[in-house]
């Protein structure tokens, strides 16, 4: 086996050639999560879409995956605060400089404010609202239906759905 960091092992051939990759459970489950997805006959107007707006900004998304433990797709056109708190979480600024970088989030002149061009997925809700809002969130908390509902009065993030997607 060769192993290239703490989280992914690959195994290897008499070539010297990768075969299969060992990966954590959590990544596994994400990827299953993914795989569901895409393998989905998916219409995203059929999603029950999630709403955040903060500091006048708006976005828009919906959760993926298992109940406990969603992913969240963010929608292209959602709007990100141009500035953000110094305590945002280091993966998230992150992620944002990657975006800027890769034009997938834009300045939009109109609302002084960056602009998603393409959808994204994020590996939670948190992640998600984090990024939009510029500060540490809890998604769970802050994605609203239409209706108001929150993803964690839906049962989003509790710990007996293990089962539910």
């Amino acid at each position: 086996m060769n192993k290239i960091n703490d989280e992914i092992t690959f195994v290897v051939n008499s070539d010297n050639v990768k075969t299969h990759a060992i990966v954590p459970i959590e990544l596994f489950q994400e990827l299953q999560s993914l795989k569901n997805f895409f393998n989905e006959d998916l219409n995203l107007d059929e999603k029950e879409n999630f709403y955040f707006s903060v500091k006048g900004i708006s976005a828009i998304g919906f959760p993926i995956g298992k109940k406990n433990r969603p992913s969240f797709m963010l929608l292209e056109g959602s709007l990100i605060a141009y500035h953000y708190a110094n305590s945002l979480r280091g993966p998230v600024r992150e992620l944002r400089d990657n975006l800027i970088n890769s034009q997938k989030l834009i300045f939009d002149e109109k609302h002084n404010c960056y602009r998603l061009t393409e959808n994204y997925l994020f590996s939670s809700a948190s992640f998600a609202a984090s990024l939009v809002a510029g500060n540490n969130r809890n998604g769970l908390d802050v994605w609203e239906t239409k209706d108001g509902y929150t993803l964690k009065n839906l049962g989003y993030g509790s710990s007996n759905d293990t089962d539910e997607e």
